[in-house]
């Protein structure tokens, strides 16, 4: 198996934030609610030590879009290649913190009595390229 393992090592990710805010006001419209969100990242490389923060906005500005809460997750992955510079795994890396913060997003609004969310399985770097665009 060694001969399949990426030179790209994902050594941890820790939660630096999680902020959430029910919308006391939300009202539930007849078509539902679509699945708003932002990712930024914020890339450091050192090195062969890359560090990946994402920050993730949930429904911004919740009470102005009648969206039933507002929630941050901010998060940072560590990284580490061998032989290679870590600037050509970017996208990768942030390919692979992306679960985490599903499955943050998920077990928290489950754990605060609402319908649990669950963000889409999706192409995070495309998103993050088409919200520089606009």
């Amino acid at each position: 198996m060694k001969k399949y393992e990426s030179v790209l090592k994902f050594i941890k990710y820790e939660v630096n934030e999680i902020n959430y805010k029910k919308n006391e006001k939300f009202m539930m419209d007849k078509e539902g609610t679509s699945i708003d969100f932002k990712i930024t990242p914020i890339i450091s490389v050192k090195e062969k030590n890359m560090s990946v923060e994402l920050v993730v906005d949930v429904f911004e500005n919740a009470l102005e879009n009648n969206k039933p809460f507002e929630m941050k997750v901010h998060l940072t992955g560590y990284f580490i290649t061998e032989g290679e510079n870590p600037e050509i795994f970017k996208a990768n890396a942030i390919a692979i913190l992306y679960p985490y913060v599903r499955a943050i997003v998920s077990t928290y609004t489950a754990n605060a009595n609402i319908t649990p969310l669950i963000l889409p399985a999706i192409n995070v770097n495309k998103l993050i390229e088409d919200q520089k665009k606009n």
